[in-house]
């Protein structure tokens, strides 16, 4: 099997990174006749884990700009901590996100959060948290989105580890 590689994504071909996959493919003839099937990666079996405590001190927002005609009235964000494991492994983690209290488009959050999580020790599979941030509009009835970020906590993890 090829050694996966990070690809970027782009939404129009000249214009900006949007993001990135990793995979790997192989090339085969066109006659469709494959002398063997390729193989699924299965990461939890194929890359070596281990648990780690990750600790966030949420501090706040600032700039917020609503996507409707209301102002931001209460915002929030959420980590979406089951992107960072395979489906197989994630089913026991669950989602965190912040409470929307501070109103306004600049909130102080100032929320620790802690949680373990099982993460690849090969830097070419550390995962990325995948973050957005809502509003609470009409008492949590509407929840649009503001925006979406991303923290490289496999990068942070490996930036760690050569400081010591």
């Amino acid at each position: 099997m090829q050694k996966p590689v990070w690809h970027p994504l782009k939404y129009k071909p000249d214009g900006p990174a949007s993001g990135e996959i990793l995979c790997s493919f192989t090339i085969v003839d066109d006659d469709f006749s494959f002398k063997r099937d390729l193989d699924y990666v299965k990461l939890h079996e194929y890359v070596a884990m281990k648990e780690f405590q990750v600790s966030m001190n949420v501090l706040g927002l600032r700039g917020l700009q609503s996507p409707g005609i209301l102002p931001v009235q209460k915002a929030f964000v959420n980590f979406n901590l089951k992107g960072l494991v395979p489906p197989t492994v994630g089913t026991n983690l669950k989602n965190l996100k912040t409470d929307p209290k501070a109103p306004g488009p600049d909130p102080t959050i100032n929320t620790m959060m802690k949680f373990f999580v099982p993460l690849p020790t090969d830097e070419l599979y550390c995962p990325r948290l995948s973050c957005q941030v809502y509003d609470q509009v009409f008492a949590g009835f509407s929840q649009p989105i503001i925006g979406n970020f991303t923290i490289p906590i496999g990068d942070l993890m490996h930036e760690l580890a050569r400081e010591r």
